[in-house]
């Protein structure tokens, strides 16, 4: 198929075995179902996405690249995909990816303020897939001196 050829073309010293496993994994992704709204026709990848937030009364920019990004239904669905190893089950998600992302789902909010905002973290071993609750992404901006909007 193609994603054989393209990660041929791309990783032609990976052993035959890895190239598979590779594409493997891609397409298990993909065909995920809770991930399908983020790789539906209209959804997009590698959005920038700037704003500003007041952090402890100082005014500061953000700037970001939001790996999927799905508008669709009343809902936006953002996700940041990571290739390391996932938290283990139960455990809350690292910090710095969590306060990036709940950074990138508040001005989400600003731009779509009637719609619900769910932000996802993606580990791709797996893969395991960490939708951040409101009181996360309120934990994780407090934890950068904002307060929750």
């Amino acid at each position: 198929p193609a994603a054989t050829a393209f990660v041929a073309a791309r990783a032609p010293a990976f052993p035959r075995p890895a190239r598979a496993n590779v594409v493997r994994a891609a397409l298990d992704l993909i065909e995920t179902p809770d991930l399908a709204p983020l790789f539906a026709r209209d959804a997009r990848a590698e959005v920038s996405l700037s704003g500003r937030v007041v952090v402890e009364g100082v005014e500061r920019p953000v700037f970001g690249r939001i790996d999927r990004l799905a508008v669709a239904d009343g809902i936006v669905r953002l996700a940041d995909f990571k290739t390391g190893r996932p938290p283990d089950e139960g455990a809350p998600p690292p910090r710095p990816e969590t306060a990036q992302i709940a950074l990138y789902a508040r001005l989400l909010a600003r731009i779509y303020p009637d719609h619900a905002i769910r932000p996802m973290l993606v580990w791709t071993s797996g893969p395991v897939i960490r939708t951040l609750s409101e009181d996360e992404i309120a934990e994780a901006l407090a934890g950068l001196g904002l307060a929750a909007a």
